[in-house]
């Protein structure tokens, strides 16, 4: 799938063919555009420029219909093409890609810039599938590096103990709105990074954010390298033999994290796995 920059016009070139490849006999077109979501963009109109036995359509979405919401850097766009080929009507669509210059917001899908993950990636030894990815694969490892850590629970985010402290500015004060607040209006962070902002997340300690820099990188190469041995023990085996060589592990099924065990020795020092049992009133 192509990507354009967001906020500028597109040009999209259609090929008039069938799922098999066949070349279309078109009369007629009429478009329409929708989002990821289904949303509408432009509904279903004629395609005035398209002259009848040509074998393709181009369609140019507009510069506004490209432009991404606040905190969101990258979106897809559906253009379908209604065909008339004969007394038929065939289906004919493609999609592409509009995202931000910088596709890395720090605070809404990573905790550094692609730039800044290059510099921290610098103090961070043996993270060889990291530096042999390109850009567009560090780019999207980054993003489900923070993804993994964003599972844990930091101890600097518990509310129970922090909340409402004016020193600790990246833990909202007095109420956090939300539809899925408790019914007194308070609502819990219990470590849960996810919940915080841009702004929030600036205001995190930064000893805290450089072990979550380090981390990202850390759990980023995990990512791009595939162990396919620890993928086997996630599976199950137990004996793995090739040739004449085997291999024996035990049976009982490693223990599961969200993130690698390098990437959580740079969070040991904030993160907490407590967990309290108690009876409801």
């Amino acid at each position: 799938m192509d990507a354009f920059l967001a906020g500028t016009p597109v040009e999209v070139v259609i090929p008039l063919q069938d799922r098999s490849g066949n070349q279309l006999d078109v009369t007629t077109v009429d478009y329409r555009v929708v989002d990821h979501a289904g949303v509408e963009l432009v509904p279903r109109t004629t395609l005035d420029s398209f002259v009848a036995g040509t074998d393709e359509a181009v369609i140019i979405v507009p510069a506004e219909l490209n432009v991404l919401p606040a905190g969101q850097t990258r979106a897809v766009r559906n253009v379908e093409l209604f065909c008339r080929v004969g007394n038929n009507t065939v289906m004919v669509g493609t999609l592409f890609a509009v995202e931000a210059a910088e596709t890395l917001a720090v605070g809404v899908n990573t905790y550094q810039t692609l730039a800044q993950a290059q510099l921290t990636s610098m103090d961070v030894p043996n993270i060889p599938a990291w530096e042999a990815a390109d850009e567009r694969d560090k780019v999207q490892a980054l993003v489900e590096a923070r993804a993994h850590i964003n599972q844990l629970s930091f101890t600097l985010l518990m509310s129970n103990i922090n909340f409402g402290q004016d020193s600790l500015n990246y833990v909202p004060e007095g109420t956090f709105f939300s539809k899925y607040a408790a019914t007194n209006g308070m609502f819990m962070f219990d470590g849960n990074l996810e919940l915080l902002n841009p702004t929030q997340f600036a205001a995190l300690p930064e000893r805290f954010k450089a072990a979550l820099r380090k981390a990202q990188v850390v759990e980023a190469d995990a990512i791009l390298a595939r162990d396919p041995i620890a993928e086997g023990r996630r599976a199950g085996l137990i004996l793995e033999s090739i040739g004449e060589s085997k291999q024996m592990f035990r049976s009982a099924k490693p223990l599961e994290l969200p993130v690698c065990k390098r990437a959580l020795g740079y969070l040991s020092y904030f993160v907490t796995f407590g967990k309290r049992i108690g009876r409801g009133g």
